[in-house]
């Protein structure tokens, strides 16, 4: 696995967000038909995130939440706080920045927020996520939806995700909080990581993950499932750093090259391996051949 370190917390690497989109455009992009067949746009409750393109755990970042026929923005925390925690923020030592949808129902930190509904959707232009081949140089990649149309416009990952408020140190000061639902990863992910963000597809499945009282907690389960429309390329390693942020950090680069062996010093270590020893087995035939001489 790959860390980095934040904040003095020691994380997994799977957790770069890309969210390049700021509050309106993001409210445009993710419009809605209401029960009455209106289009909508989420409200935004609150002040704006702030885009970026390499957001690390513990950034805020825009998340979709809402009720029956309402949808609404909030910039949150990325790495859920239960509201349980009242302490002082730098108290809370658990990185949870991704939920496994398989630990839902048991853990003690999310089932209560999946069981109270809340349910949200974290959009996303892509994630980054490094190669682990053992022995080999860490590639970062870019990993973003397939493009539907022809517009040329990167179509937005839509994660789901739970969240959850608090009060820290007792303050009438609320923290919100949010994580991304990880799943098992589908073939174009698994060769680079056996985990990917719990995708949904299509606006039925945001209204029904979203929209608690349609659904059933457990019926929402089944949305919960690996995803088959990403796409992915290698970039440059300058986002290894949190502190990099910019259009470069997303620009695609060439695939690493194999680092070819060489053919000479193969040569001799393969002579050398399958020549005879010259002590052991030439000395030993020309002294058996002596030996047959003088016997004769």
């Amino acid at each position: 696995q790959h860390y980095y370190i934040t904040n003095n917390l020691r994380v997994r690497m799977c957790g770069r967000l890309i969210c390049v989109l700021e509050g309106h455009n993001l409210t445009v992009r993710c419009q809605f038909r209401d029960s009455a067949g209106n289009m909508m746009r989420p409200e935004w409750e609150g002040s704006y995130h702030t885009p970026g393109y390499n957001l690390p755990p513990t950034s805020q970042i825009p998340v979709l939440f809402g009720k029956m026929g309402e949808r609404k923005f909030r910039s949150m925390r990325w790495g859920l706080v239960p509201s349980s925690h009242t302490k002082s923020i730098k108290d809370f030592k658990l990185s949870t920045h991704n939920c496994r949808a398989e630990n839902l129902l048991e853990s003690q930190i999310y089932s209560k927020a999946f069981f109270k509904g809340q349910r949200c959707v974290i959009p996303a232009d892509g994630f980054y996520e490094w190669s682990s081949t053992k022995g080999a140089e860490k590639i970062p990649y870019f990993v973003h939806r397939k493009n539907s149309d022809e517009s040329g416009e990167r179509n937005l990952l839509m994660m789901a995700g739970l969240y959850d408020k608090c009060r820290l140190n007792n303050e009438d000061c609320i923290l919100y909080s949010a994580s991304v639902i990880t799943v098992s990863a589908s073939a174009p992910m698994s060769w680079l990581h056996h985990r990917m963000p719990a995708l949904l597809e299509t606006e039925e499945e945001v209204k029904k993950w979203l929209h608690t009282g349609t659904l059933k907690a457990k019926e929402t389960l089944p949305l919960l499932s690996s995803r088959l429309c990403i796409d992915l390329y290698p970039v440059s390693k300058v986002v290894n750093s949190v502190s990099t942020n910019g259009p470069h950090c997303i620009q695609k680069t060439e695939p690493p090259k194999k680092r070819k062996s060489n053919t000479l010093d193969n040569f001799f270590n393969k002579k050398a391996k399958t020549s005879p020893d010259p002590v052991s087995d030439d000395m030993i035939k020309k002294e058996d051949d002596r030996a047959g001489t003088s016997n004769k």
